[in-house]
């Protein structure tokens, strides 16, 4: 498998370490071609949605020099949220991604509770309309990836303000 890893057929997403430090979970494989994936539809969009962020987190850390992360979160009790991104080691999105289920995940709740991201989303294909239930976006992926700069400039306007006030002794 490696081998296929340093011809740039997958990458792995590995379980976070913010939660558990030393947990021996396999780590998960997304295809950079989604055309790889010969799994059902839920498989397929979950990868697009993996490589759509992994792009996304890469632009940032190239062109901001952020250091940027991508996890998957699961517990003992099999709770399990698709993605948690980082940005400079603070926790910035919880993302679960669904095929057709519009009610928002358990897993996504309790975690969403537990680690206080700055944005919590449910991903859903075939959905008409985004709506919000509490402190969760349900959206439709062409909706969530439509602007790509929507990561970088929620990140600046939370964080970043705090983190240059703090540099330069404003704050």
């Amino acid at each position: 498998m490696v081998i296929f890893e340093k011809c740039i057929l997958y990458f792995r997403l590995i379980l976070t370490h913010i939660i558990f430090p030393r947990n021996p979970k396999p780590p998960k494989i997304y295809f950079y071609d989604n055309g790889d994936v010969v799994a059902q539809n839920g498989a397929r969009l979950e990868n697009l949605a993996a490589t759509t962020l992994l792009k996304r987190l890469h632009f940032i850390e190239d062109y901001y020099g952020y250091r940027v992360n991508m996890y998957y979160v699961r517990d003992k009790d099999g709770r399990e949220v698709d993605f948690l991104t980082t940005i400079n080691g603070k926790v910035y999105e919880l993302i679960e991604v669904k095929n057709s289920d519009t009610n928002v995940s358990t897993s996504l709740k309790f975690y969403a509770d537990k680690l206080k991201p700055m944005r919590t989303v449910q991903i859903v294909e075939n959905l008409i309309r985004a709506f919000n239930q509490g402190n969760v976006l349900v959206t439709n992926p062409i909706e969530y990836f439509k602007d790509p700069r929507n990561l970088y400039f929620l990140y600046k306007n939370k964080f970043m303000m705090t983190d240059i006030q703090k540099a330069l002794h404003l704050g």
